[in-house]
């Protein structure tokens, strides 16, 4: 849903706990081990 991506975003620039930190948007999709 476009409103919660938008509401997620916001969140994360929003924080100022998440300084500095990589986000990995996925969809949940399990990535193999190599």
């Amino acid at each position: 849903d476009p409103v919660e991506y938008a509401a997620l975003a916001r969140h994360i620039v929003e924080n100022p706990m998440l300084n500095g930190e990589t986000i990995r948007l996925d969809g949940a999709i399990r990535m193999a081990p190599r």
